[in-house]
């Protein structure tokens, strides 16, 4: 059985976030990412959000991002290693939505605890 949540998260992923299975959510670059372990809630099929999505497509940020500052985009005081300069723009920070509402909502509707938070130290992008 496939399930998917319908909730602010937008991007979902299937999986089996029973009790006590623990799940990363990802932060994306400069952000905390979630240790977290599932509630076996069966309103959401036992299944829990993969990251907060993206506000602006690599295509857009592409286009245009070259044109905006590295504070504009959220690179500042982000340590990132990449083969291809134009993947840290696509990545950037100002291209996801924060993570912190995502993590709440689950939280809220006990779908999920939350274990540790981890910050991160550098990011590479291939």
């Amino acid at each position: 059985m496939t399930c998917r949540i319908t909730s602010p998260c937008q991007k979902v992923r299937d999986g089996s976030e029973g009790v006590g299975q623990p799940v990363i959510i990802p932060g994306l670059m400069g952000a905390y990412s979630y240790l977290m372990v599932g509630r076996g809630n069966a309103a959401f099929c036992n299944s829990a959000s993969h990251e907060a999505g993206r506000i602006h497509s690599r295509f857009d940020l592409n286009r245009r991002g070259a044109s905006q500052s590295e504070a504009e985009l959220g690179l500042i005081g982000v340590d990132c290693i990449t083969l291809r300069q134009e993947r840290r723009i696509e990545e950037a920070p100002f291209a996801y939505k924060p993570i912190q509402s995502v993590i709440d909502i689950q939280v809220e509707v006990e779908m999920l605890d939350v274990v540790a938070r981890l910050s991160p130290v550098l990011t590479f992008k291939a």
